[in-house]
């Protein structure tokens, strides 16, 4: 009685431990059961518990309705007691069957029946098998950082684990939420490494040496131990940690070096250490601050490793390598220098790197842009607008991919007020149709040199502008007027513009079509007959505007100046049409042809042989001399 008596007190914790969970769990769609007295239990039995070898049994041992517990020692309690069919050891049974119950109730959500469960990673949920279920290797459960996150797996039959089998339930979960509820019977493979609750219908089997993180229980059959270590709820396993950064950039000769190694993923504070390999010469690592410093003195490729572990003793660890190149190229700073600046005037240069191995890292390492300027390390770009005029001197540095550096010093002097910029000339003379022209941009006010750009509107068809000399050059090919902007900008980035207006007359010339008259055709035969035209600017386009072409003919272009009128007539008769002739310049003109002959096939005559000949020369003489008698 006074071991019952002194144990009322665990349960009383093992039931509050259990409500715990059950309302922890309650925002789930699954819910770990109640256990009850069961909770206080790492091994219980419903016939006999039998044991060999030097098992540890860390929790309550039990056995009910069976009386026979054997094998202790040589294994050993600890931690709780041993219950032959007493009343706590009934209780249990009776709780574990209730926990048993709602285990098997609960809706599942994942069919797994005919998968083996090793090599999955599952996240919390109801998973069933309709018959057995098999382990071989290792199963991942992911808590996914929810210490209450409860995983079931309903389990039709047996449950069988492979050698060296394993459960593992990561970031930062319980063991004590893992619920196996077996049909028949469960049997861990021999060193399979556990984790959670097996409630079992029939009997366990523990082979040698396979350890246990939770509860084997069992409702009417036995529970078989060898060498086994069984334990009540652990501590939580190791979550993932992470070594950070996942690289370590390179280094150079003489070049000095420094990089931050953290640690996440675990409880705080994290201890680091240099656990393999070396650094490269010149290097040293400050275990405290994670710090990687020093100037490199040996030129080499140096492999090493950092591990991080955590207030709980959780360790991880990453391999870096650090290259350090023998001599580092020239770094060169793109562009030699920047443009200057005004007040007022929106500002945008780019910065680049060549020489060494990309990609380039960008840093303002000393000095100041002018106020209102920006510099955008990840793309170069210098941007913004000035709002203090002035002279600012600063210097960009480069660090190719091997940490060789490159600088280069620039300075931007930002105007105060922009001063009034010219465009000449006033105004632009207009052009003429195939006519060239030729006319010249400048600029006068600012600082030179200027740049020139064509900034809105469009230039004549067939000119175009050279922004390096100003100059407007080609031979207009369309009539019209055309409105554009040339905007010149000085060397202090000040800028003027001037809208022009270039007018291409629209008189065309006289555009002459040939021939004017079309030869006669004739049914059957084949016609070919080419129009020309001049006078206008090529390549031109034929087109029958009126009337109809004889049936059988057709009108093609032949060249850039002509056109072929062709075909096989077909139809006798007189017909009319008019052509009409475009040149490049839309420039229009018209031909009309008239009473355009097709005649009919001439009669043919059959040839005579000599015979004929002669029938036919008497045939003449007679029909003469008869009309000579009348």
């Amino acid at each position: 009685m006074n071991k019952i008596g002194n144990f009322w007190p665990r349960i009383a914790r093992v039931y509050g431990v259990a409500t715990l969970l059950l309302f922890s769990a309650a925002v789930c769609a699954q819910t770990a059961p109640p256990l009850g007295v069961a909770g206080s239990f790492a091994i219980l039995g419903g016939s006999t518990v039998t044991n060999i070898g030097s098992s540890t049994i860390n929790g309550e041992l039990g056995v009910s309705p069976g009386t026979s517990v054997t094998g202790f020692p040589p294994g050993a309690v600890t931690g709780g007691t041993i219950h032959i069919n007493d009343a706590v050891a009934q209780q249990a049974q009776t709780d574990l069957t209730t926990a048993y119950n709602n285990l098997a109730g609960q809706a599942f959500n994942t069919d797994l029946t005919g998968q083996d469960l090793g090599g999955l990673t599952l996240t919390p949920s109801v998973y069933r098998f309709s018959t057995s279920a098999q382990l071989t290797g290792t199963l991942t459960l992911n808590a996914q950082g929810n210490p209450n996150a409860v995983f079931i797996f309903q389990i039709g039959s047996t449950l069988t684990t492979a050698s060296n089998a394993s459960v593992q339930v990561i970031n930062g979960g319980s063991n004590c939420n893992v619920f196996f509820q077996v049909g028949s019977s469960a049997t861990l493979g021999s060193t399979t490494q556990f984790a959670g609750n097996i409630l079992a219908l029939a009997s366990i089997t523990a082979n040698t040496g396979a350890s246990i993180s939770g509860r084997l229980l069992a409702r009417t059959g036995a529970v078989t131990l060898d060498t086994n270590n069984a334990a009540i709820c652990p501590p939580v396993l190791c979550p993932v940690i992470t070594v950070n950064p996942l690289t370590l950039p390179n280094g150079a000769l003489t070049t000095p070096y420094n990089q931050i190694i953290s640690a996440s993923g675990g409880a705080a504070p994290y201890t680091l250490a240099l656990t393999q390999g070396a650094l490269p010469n010149g290097l040293v690592f400050n275990p405290a601050t994670g710090a990687i410093t020093g100037t490199p003195t040996l030129a080499g490729t140096f492999a090493f490793t950092i591990t991080a572990t955590d207030a709980n003793n959780c360790p991880s660890s990453r391999q870096y390598t650090i290259v350090i190149p023998g001599v580092c190229p020239v770094i060169t700073v793109n562009p030699l220098t920047l443009p200057n600046g005004a007040l007022t005037i929106p500002y945008n240069q780019i910065i680049s790197a060549s020489g060494g191995t990309a990609p380039y890292t960008l840093a303002l390492t000393q000095g100041a842009l002018p106020n209102g300027l920006l510099f955008n390390p990840a793309t170069g770009s210098i941007t913004g607008t000035p709002t203090i005029a002035g002279s600012f001197t600063f210097t960009i540095t480069a660090t190719d991919v091997n940490n060789c550096p490159g600088s280069r010093q620039y300075t931007i002097v930002i105007a105060g007020v922009c001063p009034v910029i010219t465009v000449n000339p006033l105004t632009l003379p207009n052009g003429a149709l195939t006519t060239p022209y030729n006319q010249i941009i400048s600029a006068s006010g600012g600082t030179a040199p200027y740049t020139l750009a064509l900034t809105q509107g469009a230039l004549p068809n067939g000119l175009v502008f050279n922004p390096a000399t100003g100059a407007i050059t080609g031979t207009p090919t369309l009539a019209g007027s055309f409105a554009f902007t040339i905007t010149a900008t000085d060397a202090n980035n000040c800028p003027g513009s001037r809208q022009y207006t270039i007018v291409i007359p629209g008189v065309c010339p006289v555009i002459t079509v040939n021939p004017l008259t079309l030869p006669l055709g004739v049914i059957g035969a084949p016609y070919s007959q080419i129009i020309s035209a001049n006078g206008g600017m090529a390549p031109y386009t034929f087109a029958v505007s009126a009337g109809q072409l004889p049936p059988g003919l057709v009108l093609s272009n032949a060249s850039p100046s002509s056109a072929l009128l062709s075909g096989t007539p077909t139809t006798l008769g007189s017909y009319a049409f008019t052509i009409q002739v475009s040149d490049a310049n839309g420039c229009l003109t018209n031909i009309s042809y008239s009473n355009v002959q097709i005649a009919g096939a001439p009669l043919q005559v059959p040839a005579l042989d000599g015979w004929g000949l002669l029938l036919l020369i008497g045939l003449i003489a007679v029909l003469g001399g008869m009309a000579s008698r009348r």
